[in-house]
């Protein structure tokens, strides 16, 4: 059946379908663009998440993205938009099991509203307030804490890539964090910071 349908398609480019999906919000037609592009990606996702399962998740979640983003997206190159849309999702799957490999959510330190960690919050943020406070409470920090940190939360590395970077051991990286972060937390106690609302 679904071969059947794309055979139907074929002969409409990317841009009729997105015209036709845009104006019906109909599943089917964002189905067809997906169908299009999906050898594209899976292949992102396994590059990025090295792990099948992990993908295979990732390329679901694509589609539900794809549905939902292209509903009022002005596309005029859809193949361009869709891989910018998989590998931005991509990144945030990374960046997010990243994260939970690290621990980053201590208690008490949760903003309300997103029901996520504030540090996650707080290195995520672009308003000028909070990144200018991210900047502060890193130069409180001890050297090495403040490049792990950074590289860790700012720059999405893992473990081993801060490992090779400052030549230090994995298990050096973890404790530098894990310092770090302690002393972040109390920094933003002085600050009577506990959620991103608190912060003018």
């Amino acid at each position: 059946m679904l071969l059947q349908l794309l055979r139907k398609y074929a002969q409409y480019s990317d841009e009729d379908l997105v015209k036709k999906f845009q104006a019906s919000k109909d599943s089917y037609y964002a189905g067809l663009l997906f169908e299009r592009y999906n050898e594209m990606t899976v292949s992102l996702a396994l590059n990025y998440l090295k792990n099948e399962s992990d993908a295979e998740d990732a390329v679901m979640e694509c589609f539900e993205v794809l549905y939902q983003d292209l509903k009022a997206a002005d596309v005029k190159n859809f193949g361009g938009w869709y891989y910018t849309v998989v590998r931005n999702h991509l990144l945030k799957v990374k960046r997010q099991r990243r994260r939970r490999q690290g621990d980053e959510l201590i208690e008490g330190y949760h903003d309300q509203k997103e029901g996520r960690g504030l540090f996650e919050v707080l290195f995520d943020n672009k308003e000028e307030a909070i990144v200018q406070l991210v900047k502060e409470v890193l130069e409180s920090l001890k050297p090495m804490q403040s490049q792990c940190v950074e590289a860790f939360y700012l720059n999405d590395k893992s473990y081993k890539e801060i490992s090779n970077e400052l030549s230090i051991s994995e298990n050096e990286v973890k404790s530098h964090l894990q310092n770090g972060k302690r002393k972040l937390k109390i920094e933003l106690e002085k600050r009577n910071v506990k959620s991103v609302n608190e912060i003018s």
